[in-house]
Parts: structure tokens; sequence; C-alpha cells
């Protein structure tokens, strides 16, 4: 009775909270959960930046190019192709995480020139979402943890 204690104890000793963070924070799922957020929910959806602040909006001539292939047209979204979308990575080191993504290789300008640094963060509503999120994540963790 006592050894399966024991052995939870010893597995409690064990915890990292360093490593808990980075398993949790690197799991597919919370990554792309990060890059989701961004994308799809402020990029796409609203046409903001992490700061709230609207992307603006198309000119007319991009607004009928964009009915034309049946994008989304009442605001600007920066999804054109889907190649910028497709290039954000989520890099994690002990103080937290960024998102970056390849904003120049399908653009004359930045896109982070042009439309601010903002554009690849997450808003205070994502970000507290996210805690919550990740919250769950780590307790799951430290549950497998002490029960191996």
């Amino acid at each position: 009775m006592f050894e399966g204690i024991k052995q939870i104890l010893n597995n409690a000793y064990k915890l990292s909270e360093t490593d808990a963070w980075f398993f949790v924070i690197t799991t597919r799922e919370v990554e792309e959960e990060i890059i989701r957020m961004n994308t799809e929910d402020q990029l796409e959806e609203d046409g903001i930046d992490s700061e709230n602040n609207s992307l603006g909006e198309y000119s007319l001539r991009t607004i009928i190019e964009k009915i034309q292939k049946g994008d989304r047209h009442d605001h600007v979204t920066l999804k054109d192709t889907g190649a910028f979308y497709n290039s954000f990575l989520v890099a994690v080191d002990r103080s937290g995480f960024s998102i970056v993504a390849d904003d120049v290789a399908f653009y004359d300008r930045p896109l982070t020139e042009v439309y601010g640094i903002e554009i690849l963060g997450l808003t205070k509503e994502n970000t507290a979402w996210l805690g919550d999120f990740i919250t769950f994540q780590y307790g799951k963790y430290v549950r497998e943890r002490l029960l191996s």
C-alpha cells in the first residue's frame, strides 16, 4: 500500500517546472492552437493584430479580385495565397514563446514593416485563453508523471 505512495512521492521529487513548461508548450496541440489563434482568429476572421488594431481595408481593385476568387474581402487578412500563414512557427525559450513567420519571401516589403511586428502575436483575450489551455495541459503532464 505504501509502495504506491512512495512511488508517487519519488516521481513528485523528480518533477521539473522547466521540463513541464517545455513539454507542454512544445506539444503539437499547443503550437497549433497558438498559430490558429494568430492566423485564423485574429488575422483572417477579425483583421486585427495582437494589439487589437485593424489591419485596414482593401482597395476597390483588390476587393474585386478577392470576390472573384471567393476570398474574404471585408478587411485585410494577409492570407492571399496562404504561404504567409503556412510559414508560422512557435519559438520557445525559458521565459515564454514568440511567433515567427516568413514575412519577406512572398512580398516586396516585409509584412512586419508594412503592418507592424504586432501581426505576430496574440491579443490579450487569446493570451488569457491560451493560459487556461496551457494550465490544463500542464495538469495532465504532472498527473502523468506522478502516476508513471
